[in-house]
């Protein structure tokens, strides 16, 4: 019986999503990978990301962990650093692959995480953190000369007025990444008494964490569904 593979294919930007280049590259590596070692390519996943952000404990590395799972399947990435370019995210790969029996394989390297050993895995996220860092200060001078949200030819307001909407964007974004108005809807009608405290409860059961990684609470979880302009009434209906 052939090996069952999950791609996770990842990109930092809008940009190169809407050109979709990079995860149809990366694809394709991964698949000439499960070619090579006789294992079957059963579903994709693409997702825009900061490689910072993909950790194992929410967002979308979970939820390419958790598909694989559900197809007995494992995961591959085309580059290690498209799993996550944080060094404890990595140790945690690794751990993971001894826990839950759902190998990562890295089709660049030709290997497995079950076939590297720890020591490899420790230097490779030292690598990763080392060259997330290099993107951090590119970015950062090349931002150095660009007139900023202060200067004098920008109102104040309106530059705070577009930072609020940013950072909107971005949490609606994650919220459409882990699918979380589904959970909450799913939460719903598994209760017998749903409300805010024991919804709170069965997303902390399920993993599903708050956006900063931390486990959801009755006011945490009301306060996101306020930014995010969701009605409580209206997803206890739905």
């Amino acid at each position: 019986m052939k090996k069952k593979i999950v791609c996770l294919s990842r990109v930092s930007s809008k940009l190169q999503m809407a050109k979709n280049s990079s995860p149809q590259d990366q694809e394709k590596q991964v698949r000439e990978y499960c070619e090579s070692i006789g294992a079957e390519l059963v579903d994709t996943i693409s997702c825009q990301v900061s490689g910072a952000k993909m950790r194992l404990q929410d967002g979308m590395l979970h939820k390419a962990l958790k598909r694989a799972e559900e197809l007995g399947a494992d995961l591959a990435v085309s580059r290690l650093d498209r799993a996550s370019r944080s060094a404890v995210a990595i140790i945690q790969l690794k751990e993971a692959t001894e826990t839950t029996g759902i190998d990562i394989h890295i089709a660049s390297l030709g290997k497995s995480m079950k076939a590297l050993s720890h020591l490899e895995v420790e230097l490779m996220g030292i690598v990763a953190s080392a060259e997330l860092r290099n993107v951090q200060e590119r970015v950062r001078r090349a931002c150095k000369g660009r007139v900023g949200a202060f200067k004098k030819n920008v109102c104040p307001k309106t530059a705070s007025k577009k930072g609020l909407i940013k950072r909107l964007a971005m949490t609606k974004d994650w919220a459409d990444q882990i699918e979380l108005k589904q959970e909450i809807i799913q939460s719903v009608k598994m209760l017998k008494t749903p409300n805010l405290r024991n919804v709170a409860q069965v997303l902390n059961g399920k993993k599903v964490l708050s956006r900063r990684g931390l486990p959801w609470s009755h006011g945490s979880l009301n306060a996101q569904l306020k930014v995010l302009g969701w009605n409580w009434d209206e997803l206890k209906c739905a």
